[in-house]
């Protein structure tokens, strides 16, 4: 019997098509529009509720968008329901979550003192502006050049720009940029020992720590270099340029993972699954087929809340579902409902988790 156990609740399809409108109201990349295409694929309910929720909020923009993904009919017939008691309860929940994406958390912005130069910063220094997140947090910050940087939670990366390049430098956390184009000036992200370039792209980049970290490429193509020993040089000059070696090229829907500094074989994902990855981007977290241990490690990123599993019974669980990003009670009580696990804090304040007697 499959221990894998899919959340396919009423109410969960409700938090699906309300984050979709969300998404439409602000715009659809070509991902996102493939990723939609494949949810409305999966169930007819999925289509009657995405129409259902854009005329219960009178999005009638997003309908507009609706016309070009539904045949003409569909798109134009009045979708009604009788919402009793539960139905408008889900309802209200779905304004609050639409709500919620708009107003996300700032990032912070400090104006950093001016640190020793990294190998890549111009010698002659410009000034160094930092932006973080906190915990749970995650922002939106638009550069002055067009470049639109996205921040998970716990993210912290300096920005510089010179005449030759643009620098951000990933010291902790997720970041996802989209580029905007300038071939006279590249733009570079170094995280650990690394450099991924860019000229007009758009690409995901999650430090786990300095040896290991993932680049995603969801638009144009990347590559991935090993950082040369030049702290007494300056990338400014072409020549000195030279001296970061190629280390592996991406183009969209692939990812690379670095391990210890060494990288993994260059694997392609589809749509689908880049959408989940990205998934807090709508301050969200899928899982399909995770195990336990995995799934509390990445709901840890989103909350101060420490995890333990003390029963090895439990080890094997795999978790499937959409989950509030930082919603420990959320995943609690779904563990608690569908696998009969209990959880209690400890003396120390961790939360610990082990079959319910």
């Amino acid at each position: 019997m499959s221990n894998i156990y899919q959340f396919q609740t009423e109410s969960q399809i409700y938090d699906d098509a309300s984050l979709w409108i969300a998404r439409l109201d602000r715009g659809l990349s070509d991902e996102e529009t493939e990723a939609l295409r494949h949810w409305l694929s999966l169930s007819p309910k999925h289509k009657d509720c995405l129409l259902e929720m854009a005329h219960l909020w009178d999005r009638m923009d997003s309908l507009s968008v609706l016309s070009e993904l539904f045949d003409p009919p569909v798109a134009q017939a009045p979708v009604r329901r009788t919402f009793g008691r539960t139905g408008w309860a889900v309802a209200a929940s779905v304004l609050l979550v639409v709500l919620a994406v708009k107003l996300l958390v700032p990032a912070t912005l400090v104006q950093a003192p001016t640190p020793a130069p990294s190998p890549l910063q111009a010698s002659s220094g410009t000034s160094n502006t930092l932006y973080e997140t906190g915990i749970g947090a995650h922002s939106t910050v638009n550069l002055p050049d067009g470049t639109r940087m996205l921040l998970n939670t716990n993210t912290q990366v300096s920005v510089t720009y010179s005449e030759h390049q643009r620098l951000l430098i990933l010291k902790k956390g997720e970041l996802l940029v989209e580029v905007a184009h300038d071939k006279q000036r590249p733009l570079r992200v170094q995280v650990g020992d690394k450099v991924v370039e860019a000229v007009g792209t758009a690409f995901n980049v999650y430090l786990k720590d300095e040896a290991n970290f993932d680049v995603i490429v969801t638009e144009g193509r990347v590559k991935v270099k090993a950082l040369a020993d030049m702290a007494d040089s300056s990338i400014e000059s072409p020549t000195k340029a030279d001296r970061v070696q190629e280390f592996q090229e991406l183009g969209r829907g692939e990812k690379l993972s670095v391990r210890e500094s060494q990288a993994v074989a260059v694997e392609t994902i589809g749509a689908t699954v880049i959408h989940d990855r990205l998934s807090w981007r709508d301050g969200n977290l899928v899982f399909r087929g995770e195990t336990l241990q995995d799934a509390l490690d990445q709901l840890s990123r989103y909350t101060p809340e420490n995890f333990k599993v003390v029963d090895p019974r439990i080890s094997d669980v795999r978790i499937a579902g959409l989950y509030k990003a930082g919603d420990v009670d959320g995943l609690l009580l779904a563990l608690k409902e569908n696998f009969n696990i209990a959880s209690m804090r400890s003396t120390d304040g961790v939360i610990e988790l082990s079959l319910q007697q």
